[in-house]
């Protein structure tokens, strides 16, 4: 242990030259201006300036292109954002930001929501990246340009702009467990805007070997085998045009997807048998028209989003390998999402500018299958929600270096409305250093799954109440030259309480469902920074987070599951290698430790440090390889689940994949 602390703060103190300063609304000496999401600028520090006066991260995709990060592996990097993975790559993965639940994350691509009622959280594994241009995500106070009160913060996800040059890209990549990927963009003009297209293909078998314990004292039982039936297949499409009023986009992507047989030890016994199958398909279409009518900068957006979810096991009665005593294993999922959202910005006076927004959404949610059928369930859920806000920055002061932005919120779901608020404060000391406070208060209303499960194996709790609760944090950034480099360094403290969280429990073996559980106290650090030479960039982050069960009786005073209380992200990369200046390295190092899975804490996950390099080569002006290995000293399949008190270490049941090789070829023409 002390080790892993020394590990620890050794990553801090590597990370303490780093980072970024928080997002300001404007910049000195200029009039206050409107952060619009359909509008990003090319300099990172005036992509900060125009998106919140709260804590914000942005990544950029294209920067990464070729190493085959997944929208989760990205999201890695940020501090306060915990990446829950079910069973390693390309399974089901959630997002917990300043541990909050994944469900009151919001998710956003191109302005449209990705959460549906139908769902207990997005998916992220199923976002594809590679036409991405920026991941935005917001942590503590949320603009009004996103609708509703997120108590966990937003992921808003920008795809690339139409530019209209005639030109693309081609990607072809393969690696380690079957891994395939492959893509194509390709821009042009048409008519009186411009006009984008892409295409991506991710895909992987999945399977390794890992060390099965089979969660016996006896460690000459123990073997290894390869995994089965873990593989994935995911496939999407964006069209996208866009003049200088209207954006119109249509998306679609599937996931085909196999979840392996759930029994400790099958995979040595039966391992050729098919198992369960998920496939999901979704398509969404949204058009937006802005334009200015004096000095008001109005925009409307109409959306629909329809996706099928169908799951199928081929096991039908087999009370071994299946769930006891169940023969109901084909079922289909269909959400049908309609939304109309009107947005608009007008300055008020020289010192305020007034945003708002308001938007509605009628959902229906269909559920077909063996258990619908059999105990003649409810087969339609329906919701209506809208959610209304208003933002006012306001500049004090003569120089403008001292803001505040206050916000208020309305948000509407099934007949009751909740109100909540808050408010940010900026002062810019002087050309290097700034401080920002937030706080506020945040609600979420339980959604559909949550209320009705999924005729399945979610059982119904239609009396779930509102979760709610408050948010507020504290930081200070600095800006400016270390050792002749340009460096960016924030400090964040935050903090908040929940009542009536919202989490998932098993009843028996067969059936789950969702409760309110009480109380929650979370607080914690968050540093974020980078430096860059000529040749070097280095970033660095890192979450130091205390997340306790508030509710009085037995779990006072326990961690909440899944809510590490260290994490560490390092990437350093090196250009110019060569004197043609073709060659660029770069390394990576990740940490998560003391994270428990269970509410007790008697199930602690082993401590795990990952590291990975790669090299990007310029075979031609056009033409560019990549190649790397992620988890170089393959340490995913080895991480235990730890047993506190008693009983024995035991592999984690869906273990990680390890080390992973992998290179993608890259032509721009």
């Amino acid at each position: 242990m002390q080790k892993k602390m020394h590990l620890v703060l050794l990553l801090l103190l590597s990370f303490a030259p780093l980072t970024a300063p928080p997002p300001r609304i404007c910049a000195a000496e200029e009039p206050v201006r409107l952060p619009e999401e359909r509008v990003t600028a090319d300099a990172e520090e005036e992509d900060k300036l125009l998106l919140s006066p709260g804590t914000v991260s942005v990544i950029k995709p294209q920067e990464m292109k070729g190493e085959q990060k997944n929208l989760p592996e990205l999201l890695k990097q940020v501090p306060g954002l915990h990446v829950i993975e079910l069973r390693g790559r390309g399974a089901y993965t959630t997002a917990s930001v300043r541990g909050s639940t994944p469900s009151q994350v919001a998710v956003y691509v191109d302005g449209v929501l990705m959460n549906l009622g139908s769902e207990a959280a997005v998916d992220l594994s199923t976002i594809p990246v590679e036409n991405v241009e920026r991941i935005e995500v917001y942590r503590g106070y949320i603009p009004a340009r996103f609708g509703g009160a997120s108590m966990g913060g937003v992921i808003n996800i920008i795809t690339k702009k139409p530019d209209g040059k005639g030109g693309g890209t081609l990607l072809v990549g393969g690696g380690s467990y079957g891994r395939f990927r492959a893509g194509a963009a390709y821009s042009a003009k048409l008519g009186d805007g411009a006009l984008f297209v892409g295409v991506t293909r991710d895909q992987a078998r999945g399977d390794f070997t890992y060390l099965n314990t089979r969660n016996e004292y006896d460690p000459n039982d123990d073997y290894e085998v390869k995994r089965k039936n873990n593989s994935y297949q995911n496939s999407d499409a964006l069209v996208k045009w866009q003049n200088e009023n209207w954006t119109i986009e249509g998306a679609w992507k599937r996931n085909d997807r196999d979840l392996p047989l759930p029994v400790m030890g099958i995979e040595s016994d039966r391992y050729w048998e098919p198992t369960a199958v998920q496939v999901t398909d979704q398509w969404n279409f949204a058009a937006t028209h802005r334009r200015k009518i004096g000095e008001l900068d109005l925009g409307i957006r109409l959306e629909y989003l329809r996706q099928e979810k169908k799951y199928d096991d081929p096991k039908d009665g087999d009370n071994q390998f299946g769930l006891p005593g169940s023969s109901y294993k084909h079922n289909r999922y269909e959400t049908d999402r309609y939304g109309v959202a009107i947005d608009g910005s007008l300055p008020a006076g020289d010192s305020h500018l007034l945003e708002f927004l308001w938007n509605w959404y009628d959902e229906t949610l269909r559920t077909k299958g063996d258990v619908i059928n059999y105990f003649a369930g409810i087969e339609k859920h329906t919701r209506y929600a809208w959610n209304g806000q208003i933002q006012d920055t306001i500049s004090i002061g003569a120089k403008d270096k001292f803001w505040l932005t206050p916000i208020i919120r309305w948000n509407h779901a099934d007949g009751r409305t909740e109100f909540s608020g808050g408010a940010a404060l900026n002062y810019k000391f002087d050309e290097h250093w700034s401080a920002k406070v937030t706080y506020g208060s945040y609600n979420r209303a339980p959604n559909m799954y949550e209320l009705y499960g999924d005729g399945a194996f979610v059982i119904p709790n239609p009396l779930l109440d509102w979760e709610e609760g408050t948010q507020w944090d504290a930081g200070v950034s600095w800006k400016g030259d270390i050792l002749k480099g340009k460096s960016e360094i924030t400090l964040t403290y935050f903090g908040s309480h929940v009542d009536d969280l919202i989490e998932y429990f098993v009843v028996n073996p067969r059936y789950a469902r969702y409760e309110n559980v009480g109380k929650a106290h979370i607080k914690g650090l968050e540093l974020e920074g980078s430096i860059k030479w000529d040749d070097w960039e280095v970033y660095g982050s890192a979450t130091w987070m205390d997340a306790v069960n508030k509710t009085p009786g037995a779990y006072d005073g326990m961690r909440i599951p899944n809510r590490p209380e260290y994490e560490g992200f390092l990437r350093i990369a090196r250009n110019n290698l060569l004197k043609n200046k073709r060659l660029s390295a770069f390394a990576e190092a990740r940490y998560i430790g003391n994270n428990f899975y269970d509410r007790n804490q008697e199930v602690k996950q082993d401590d795990l440090l990952t590291f990975g390099v790669g090299l990007r080569y310029g075979i031609k002006d056009d033409l560019k390889l990549v190649v790397g290995v992620d988890d170089i000293f393959d340490k995913g399949p080895d991480v235990l689940f730890l047993a506190e008190g008693y009983g024995p270490d035991r592999t984690m049941w869906y273990p990680l994949q390890g080390r992973t090789f992998y290179a993608s070829l890259i032509w721009t023409f």
